[in-house]
Formats: C-alpha cells, structure tokens, sequence
C-alpha cells in the first residue's frame, strides 16, 4: 500500500486549499470587526456583533429551514422510500439503468431547472398557456417545499435503494417459510435491514434542504427567507441589508458547527459506522 500513497498527494492539496483554507478565513472573518471588506489588513478580534446573528429575523429563518426541511424530508421518505422498494424489488434487469434515469435530471441546471418550475407555478406560465391549469402557488411554503421534495428526491431514493439490494434475497423466503405475510416480512425484515440508507436519505434531503438559497429566493420569489438567503443577504448587501460579511460568515460557522455535531452523533449512534454512503 505505501508505493500508491503518492495517489493520495492530489486530494491532500485539494482538502487543503479548497476545504481547510476557506474553513480558516471563514473563522477569521466571522471574529472579524471588520464589516464591508474581506481584506485582513485591518483585522481586529471582535466579539461584539455576535448579538447581531441571533436577532428575532435571523432566529425566525432559523425557524423556517428547519420547519420545511423537516417536511421536505418527510415528504421525500413517504415518495421516495416506495419508488426505492418497487424498483429494488421488481424483476427489471437494468434496476441501476432505471435508478440512472431518476438521477439524470440532476445532471441539469439547477437554477434553469427551477426558473422552469417557477414558470409552471407562476400564474400565465406554461401550465396554463398549453393545457389551461392555473396553480398560481409560487411565492407560497408550499411550493417552496413541493420543489424541495422534487429536486432532493433521487438524494433520498439513491441511499435507500442502495441499501435494500445489500439483503439478502434469502430473508424474505425464510420470513415467508415461517408464515408470516408480505406485509409482515416488510416491517420485520425489509424495513428494520433498511434504515441505514433512509437516515442517509433523511442526512442528504435535510441539509441543503435547511441551507440551501436557491429554492427559497427563485420558487419563494423573494418572500421565503430561509438560512441561506439570510447569509446571501449579509454577504451581497441584498434585500435592503447592509453588507456586513462578520455575520454572515459567523452564521455560516455555526451551521457548519451543527452540521459536522450531527454528524458525529449519528456516527456515534451506529455502532457499525455504516450511516452514512
């Protein structure tokens, strides 16, 4: 093994440069009093705008990307679980060619994909220009966690499906041999021998979910202040908020705090260390 160690030289630069410089500055400039300018020529440890980060607008987008993430989540597991199941399930040979297409649409813009969406949702657009139908729902929660669900799907139906082909096939026919119902099997066997690739799902679905700004701004139309938009608007100066990158690099660092804590319980959690692909 040590003669391919060399191999692992390009990552180790990459980790470095693309992954721990940035999570360095990140920290400097979040304890930074310096507001409207990146450069540390003026750098001065400060602790005084962290009140800032927790005022009741920044504690209610908090609210919001947890509250729909959670349901884009559930949302995923009830659609996604069942389309992982069947497939896995079925008797198609090309299961991995079927699982290619559901993920083929990832492959395209996603902001070209969403403006699309936006447009369909949108009183006047396509929907109702060809075939009549008026939704009229864009700018809703609604929509914003309707569009979540669509484009996080394969995240959720990916792990899942993944995780039911490692069962043994032979499982089922002994659970069936013993008696017990297809439904049955399901609860006792299928699903418990599942659950580590939904909680990778639910990981997958719920994180960009909670942090994204893309969704939120473009189906939201701006009124779906979530996280991300929160630390876009610091950053950019957008929405009528004073560029202040302290605290928008401060409350990145916080998400990036709760992300990697989560990690590391849910990793505790499985004694296995498989959660996660």
């Amino acid at each position: 093994m040590k003669r391919f160690k060399h191999f692992a030289i390009p990552y180790v630069i990459w980790l470095g440069l693309l992954v721990l410089l940035p999570l360095i500055l990140l920290t400097l400039i979040s304890f930074s009093s310096t507001k409207y300018t990146l450069a540390f020529d003026s750098f001065r440890f400060s602790v005084d705008h962290v009140s800032t980060v927790f005022t009741a607008q920044n504690l209610m987008a908090f609210y919001n990307s947890i509250k729909l993430a959670l349901l884009a989540t559930i949302g995923c597991v009830i659609f996604g679980y069942p389309v992982s199941y069947i497939i896995s399930m079925s008797k198609i040979k090309n299961k991995y060619l079927t699982i290619l297409l559901i993920l083929f649409p990832m492959w395209i813009c996603m902001l070209l994909r969403l403006k699309i969406i936006n447009n369909m949702l949108s009183e006047g657009g396509l929907l109702e220009s060809f075939f009549g139908i008026s939704l009229n729902i864009s700018g809703t929660e609604f929509a914003v966690v309707l569009v979540m669900i669509l484009m996080y799907m394969p995240f959720m139906i990916l792990p899942i499906f993944t995780q039911l082909q490692k069962i043994d096939r032979s499982l089922f026919e002994a659970s069936q041999d013993l008696g017990a119902t297809p439904f049955k099997t399901f609860l006792k066997v299928t699903l418990p021998l599942s659950m580590k690739g939904v909680t990778s799902g639910i990981i997958m679905v719920f994180l960009p979910a909670a942090t994204g700004f893309a969704i939120p701004e473009i189906i939201g139309n701006g009124k779906i202040n979530l996280i991300g938009n929160v630390i876009e608007n610091y950053i950019s100066g957008a929405k009528g908020v004073a560029t202040q990158y302290n605290i928008g690099c401060m409350i990145s660092l916080i998400i990036i705090i709760v992300v990697i804590g989560s990690l590391v319980i849910i990793s505790k959690i499985d004694a296995e260390g498989e959660t996660l692909l």
